[in-house]
């Protein structure tokens, strides 16, 4: 539920270039457009993590234009290989991807099996945001966007565990011809996100969306440079 007594402002800048947001190096390799997504309230959240109010415009937002697909590590119920839960949602069990696959998560003390949930509805995309094997406020999740009307992504572990790493956006690019559209990863301590996207078209959807549900939840949205941008995530603006 939307925190009303808090007064959000969602802001986002295009073509960063600072390395201070922990999204690897930037700009992306071409063919990848890279957008910050950032957020402040006032009254700040005295909790740790993506306070609610945000949370829950991005998650209407994404789910309006994209099946959203991400790492999960609460099923609720034993999963074996794929499960489709309804039209709307599906879980499944991540390829290991061999021994070194195995190693790597075993070493990063990552849930084995991993799962990737994909779904369409707000209210299971907020999830994302709390799993306590996936911390978005550790950047330990990483957020897929497909068409709407597209089947679930199938991505192995090698894959996944490429885009938890500082070169998730090299690693990203290969996933362009596998039918993903976009990749939503947090960035320092969870206090933004870095949006790269593979095609103008589905940039412009994910802002306009953004900006939709912002202004209809009464939220103040504004675009910016760098700078500000910086500025205004210290909460020096507005």
């Amino acid at each position: 539920m939307m925190d009303n007594a808090a007064n959000s402002t969602f802001f986002v800048c295009r073509e960063p270039h600072g390395e201070h947001w922990q999204l690897g190096p930037l700009p992306p390799p071409a063919g990848g457009r890279m957008t910050l997504l950032g957020w402040c309230q006032t009254p700040p959240s005295l909790d740790a993590g993506m306070p609610p109010a945000p949370a829950l415009v991005l998650a209407r937002a994404l789910s309006a234009v994209a099946r959203v697909s991400f790492l999960c590590s609460n099923p609720g119920a034993p999963v074996d290989g794929d499960v489709i839960l309804d039209a709307d949602e599906r879980m499944a069990v991540v390829d290991p991807g061999g021994l070194a696959g195995r190693i790597r998560t075993a070493v990063g003390r990552l849930p084995n099996p991993m799962l990737l949930l994909s779904s369409r509805r707000p209210e299971t995309l907020l999830r994302l945001f709390d799993d306590a094997q996936y911390p978005w406020w550790l950047q330990g999740q990483v957020v897929l966007l497909s068409a709407p009307d597209a089947p679930a992504p199938v991505c192995d572990r090698k894959t996944l565990l490429a885009l938890l790493g500082d070169g998730w956006v090299e690693a990203a690019a290969a996933l362009a011809s596998a039918g993903i559209v976009g990749i939503l990863r947090p960035g320092v301590d969870g206090d933004l996100a870095g949006l790269l996207t593979f095609t103008a078209a589905i940039e412009e959807s994910v802002l306009a969306a953004l900006e939709r549900e912002a202004r209809l939840a009464g939220r103040t949205w504004a675009a910016l440079a760098e700078d500000d941008f910086a500025r205004w995530l210290a909460a020096e603006e507005p």
